[in-house]
């Protein structure tokens, strides 16, 4: 997983001021048939500060997610935080023995949504099909998260 600010070109053009990477092995690394990946900030074991606003969110499948399960079916992924696991982005359907998902928009009413206490924001992976589908089987694919983060904490101004 790879949490990338865009450069201002992209940000003037496209509106969305940061990009993750997510590839197959990110998957792979998780345990059991449903877990979250927390992506911004990334790492574990920080948060956003409270003052952190989400506008928009966006998703682009790369390449679609297979496994070395062949019956494994289902990779569905949603964005959101530890209140709400599809605040920003509602589950979508990115594996290959599916039927993938290449853009999705969010479709969700929570934007603009700000923080009011510290807290990270995830991707949660849910798995299915097969006789006991896991994420760790997860061989191949690729998908990109785009979204729109201002910290409010940015415009106070000092008095």
């Amino acid at each position: 997983m790879k949490l990338i600010p865009l450069p201002f070109e992209t940000v003037a053009l496209t509106s969305y001021t940061h990009k993750v990477f997510l590839a197959a092995a990110d998957v792979a690394a998780l345990a059991g048939t449903t877990a979250a990946l927390q992506i911004v900030p990334s790492g574990a074991t920080l948060t956003n500060p409270a003052g952190l606003a989400v506008l928009a969110a966006a998703l682009i499948l790369t390449t679609a997610f297979d496994f070395s399960d062949a019956a494994i079916n289902s990779l569905l992924i949603e964005v959101g935080d530890g209140g709400d696991p599809n605040r920003f982005l509602g589950q979508t359907e990115i594996a290959v023995d599916g039927t993938e998902v290449l853009f999705e928009a969010s479709r969700v009413t929570t934007f603009p949504y700000a923080y009011v206490a510290a807290d990270g924001i995830d991707v949660t992976f849910t798995v299915a099909g097969g006789a006991s589908p896991l994420l760790s089987e997860c061989n191949a694919g690729a998908a990109e998260i785009y979204l729109k983060l201002v910290d409010l904490n940015n415009l106070e101004l000092p008095t």
